[in-house]
């Protein structure tokens, strides 16, 4: 194996890395004097080592004008150039990991308040004692299913809906179903059939209402709107209905500390289909940044442990990514 690696055939097969270089700073700026700059040299000297690099791949890679100090790519430039310089890329972010840097530095995620609060917020220390040097800013996104320009490095996107440019990675799934407080039925019946919600308050999400879904589970059919209040998001909806206002659609996965504190309680057993409720977004050509696989890597530690990440990719298959 240890002639293999050092044989001179492979060793023949790679053009001098100065070449290389040469050729990619040329290729970015389409121009040798500032390629010269960035990399200290003389525009001769860029010209002489890319000439050197046609010579070896036996191709033009640069139309050369004499009235113009620009330069530009032939087909076959352009083409080796897109090859190369993700090479170059991923070369850099490996060398930065090598010499441990690359995860120092601030980290922009953007999440709902539901997340937030649910599930980032308590599990937060467990990353801050793991990353020490990630810092991690939280940035409010209303719109989880755009990625927002304005400089976050990861989204949690609400379900798995595919983004061209984008990596999107379900992380987390479960069903829906009926709670309220103790207190909202000490002064009435409790609804002993789905039927009887008719008769009760029932708090809708503005944002991803499942009422109807849930009764699709059930015999019964959808009851006209009720008096329950219609707020912004599941957070808002859950908060109502721990204060006694009506009964609620909870995501199971979310509301675990409720249920056992007794502060809400679980209505029927009926349920809505387990579902994809977030996902992370970021664009590919982030994919292999140091702080962003950080985080990505330890999401996927924290949902259903070592199972997690085969849990996403059983999920990406199935909806065809």
């Amino acid at each position: 194996m240890a002639h293999e690696l050092n044989s001179p055939a492979m060793t023949q097969q790679l053009p001098p890395f100065a070449a290389l270089r040469a050729f990619e700073a040329a290729a970015r700026f389409e121009s040798f004097k500032d390629a010269a700059a960035e990399l200290g040299r003389t525009p001769s000297s860029v010209s002489h080592q890319v000439r050197a690099l046609e010579e070896f791949l036996g191709k033009k890679l640069f139309e050369r004008r004499r009235d113009s100090s620009s330069v530009h790519l032939t087909r076959q430039g352009r083409a080796y150039f897109q090859e190369i310089s993700a090479i170059f890329e991923q070369l850099a972010i490996s060398t930065k990991r090598a010499r441990g840097e690359g995860e120092q530095g601030p980290l922009f995620v953007g999440a709902t308040v539901a997340f937030v609060s649910r599930w980032l917020l308590p599990r937060l220390s467990d990353f801050t004692g793991n990353y020490p040097d990630i810092d991690l800013q939280v940035v409010p996104n209303d719109a989880p299913l755009s990625f927002p320009d304005d400089g976050t490095d990861i989204l949690i996107q609400y379900g798995d809906e595919p983004s061209e440019g984008f990596r999107v990675e379900p992380f987390l799934k479960t069903t829906r179903f009926a709670v309220c407080s103790p207190g909202f039925l000490e002064s009435r019946k409790a609804p002993a059939r789905p039927e009887e919600l008719a008769d009760y308050p029932l708090l809708r999400d503005a944002y991803g209402d499942s009422w109807d879904d849930w009764f699709e589970g059930t015999a019964a059919s959808p009851p006209p709107r009720t008096s329950g209040h219609e707020l912004p998001h599941c957070e808002f909806s859950l908060r109502a209905a721990k204060e006694g206002q009506g009964i609620a659609l909870a995501y199971g996965a979310l509301v675990e500390p409720e249920l056992s504190s007794g502060d809400l309680v679980r209505l029927f057993d009926i349920e809505t289909p387990e579902k994809v409720i977030y996902s992370m977004s970021y664009p590919e050509s982030h994919s292999n940044r140091p702080r962003v696989s950080a985080f990505r890597n330890w999401v996927f530690d924290q949902v259903d442990g070592h199972d997690a990440k085969d849990t996403a990719t059983k999920l990406a298959a199935a909806i065809g990514r």
